[in-house]
């Protein structure tokens, strides 16, 4: 097993962390480590140019398609 032995996706999480405990819907790039979702990040919305940002927006829209996930979603809430 290598040090990159994952798979990622965007996925709304619901941070109340980030909201006083109340709920916040937010797009994140999630890790997932034996299909299990193991950390998060904010989105990186950049691209090197116009053609490979159409990829990064088709996988945030695809996210919109998923159930959101809860942060207790996370056993030991590793923000990366």
């Amino acid at each position: 097993m290598n040090d990159f032995d994952f798979t990622w996706n965007y996925r709304i999480v619901n941070a109340k962390s980030e909201n006083n405990g109340e709920d916040w819907y937010c797009l994140k790039e999630v890790i997932y480590e034996d299909d299990k979702p193991v950390g998060y990040s904010n989105p990186c919305t950049g691209s090197e140019d116009m053609e490979s940002f159409a990829e990064v927006w088709r996988l945030m829209q695809q996210a919109t398609t998923l159930p959101p996930l809860q942060e207790e979603d996370f056993p030991q809430q590793q923000t990366i």
